[in-house]
């Protein structure tokens, strides 16, 4: 008797799975729009190309490692969108799509025995009515053949019409009443079968349709939660990869880097001596005049300049300048640089150049290597330069 009420909820069911199912949808889309807003964070922030020297630092370091891990976990999100999109979302789907189908049918069926229980009660309400109007018209054929029967002053043959008329109504209301009572057990045991079996099955069907669409439910949040779960080491990973970046920073060390790289190499300035202008002015023609040492002027690169030292030749002027020959230019002998950091730049160059020096040695060896081989073998095939070789 709840048919109605069954229907509607089996209907908020569907429409809750299809809430979900646009929850997961715009889930993924969360996922994918975050992981690209990371990606673009990470793009943002990373290091130029001038900052290239710069990374000699730790903290430096540790930084760039800590993007490229930012990197790595925007990848995890965008792999939990694409599990979330295609194995929950698709199945939210199929599984809206398979309940609606059997609630349907289901329902189909349900409709149509309600319909057959209602025509057999409207056949049975007809049945009752045709046996009541028979009925009364048998009662009323009786009265009169009773009053025509008592009436002295009728004819016979108004008596035995009337008589006749009453047997007729009561053979109609007999036989309107064995169709009443035929009707009646029809509808009976199909109302028991309705009530008993019919109806509970369909409602047995209904409730199994609700259950399963429970239990998928339940395997599709789970399922949403491994699609996360199964990218949880990578994100640690990732997580733990910044934290080792960050244990890697070692303050020290990168103020000892400052240091050698800002280290000119010069010596502290003497003590400027005392002028004594009147002393001066008393021996003029025998005083000598003071000198003082030169001023110590910062450069851009923010070092004492060495503009009033004695330029020197450098290590590299003993190279011709000819360029064929390897040369470097007076701009490469770093001659307005301070003592310290000239004599790093030479060191890199001298390494630079031995380097190149090994290279070309190697080659020259492949090719001397090549050269006797190649000489080797043309000697060996030719009998008679093989002959002459014997004599």
């Amino acid at each position: 008797d709840q048919w109605d009420n069954i229907a509607v909820h089996t209907q908020k069911g569907i429409s809750f799975v299809e809430t979900y199912s646009h929850f997961v949808r715009d889930r993924c889309q969360v996922e994918t729009e975050y992981a690209r807003n990371l990606r673009r964070l990470v793009k943002t922030y990373q290091p130029k190309k001038k900052e290239d020297e710069e990374a000699q630092f730790t903290f430096v370091r540790a930084f760039r490692e800590a993007l490229n891990e930012t990197s790595d976990l925007a990848g995890q999100h965008e792999v939990i969108a694409e599990t979330l999109s295609s194995s929950v979302v698709q199945e939210t789907h199929n599984l809206i799509k398979e309940i609606k189908d059997e609630r349907k049918k289901y329902l189909s069926e349900g409709n149509k025995l309600q319909q057959q229980l209602q025509h057999s009660l409207q056949q049975l309400e007809k049945a009752k009515k045709n046996y009541e109007k028979a009925f009364k018209e048998a009662e009323k054929a009786q009265e009169n053949y009773d009053k025509a029967y008592a009436d002295l002053h009728l004819s016979r043959a108004e008596v035995e019409k009337q008589r006749m008329n009453s047997s007729i109504k009561c053979q109609q209301c007999d036989d309107q009443k064995n169709e009443y009572a035929n009707q009646l057990q029809k509808t009976n045991q199909l109302q028991h079968a309705h009530y008993s079996t019919l109806m509970p099955g369909i409602f047995q069907s209904l409730q199994e349709l609700d259950e399963k669409r429970i239990q998928q439910f339940q395997a599709l949040l789970k399922k949403g939660v491994d699609s996360h779960k199964a990218v949880l080491p990578i994100i640690i990973k990732c997580l733990d990869g910044i934290v080792t970046a960050a244990d890697s920073i070692q303050e020290e060390k990168d103020s000892q880097l400052v240091i050698e790289k800002y280290k000119s190499g010069f010596t502290p300035p003497v003590d400027i001596p005392f002028d004594d202008l009147s002393a001066s002015k008393q021996n003029d023609a025998e005083s000598t005049p003071v000198l003082h040492p030169p001023t110590r002027q910062d450069t851009i690169k923010g070092t004492i300049s060495a503009s009033k030292l004695r330029k020197r030749v450098g290590i590299f002027g003993i190279f011709s300048s000819n360029k064929n020959n390897g040369s470097f230019s007076e701009k490469e002998d770093f001659n307005d640089l301070p003592p310290n950091q000239r004599k790093k730049k030479i060191q890199l160059k001298i390494e630079e150049v031995n380097t190149k020096l090994q290279q070309e040695t190697a080659g020259r060896d492949a090719l001397l290597k090549m050269k006797e081989v190649i000489f080797f073998k043309s000697f060996t095939w030719r009998p008679s330069v093989h002959h002459r070789s014997t004599k």
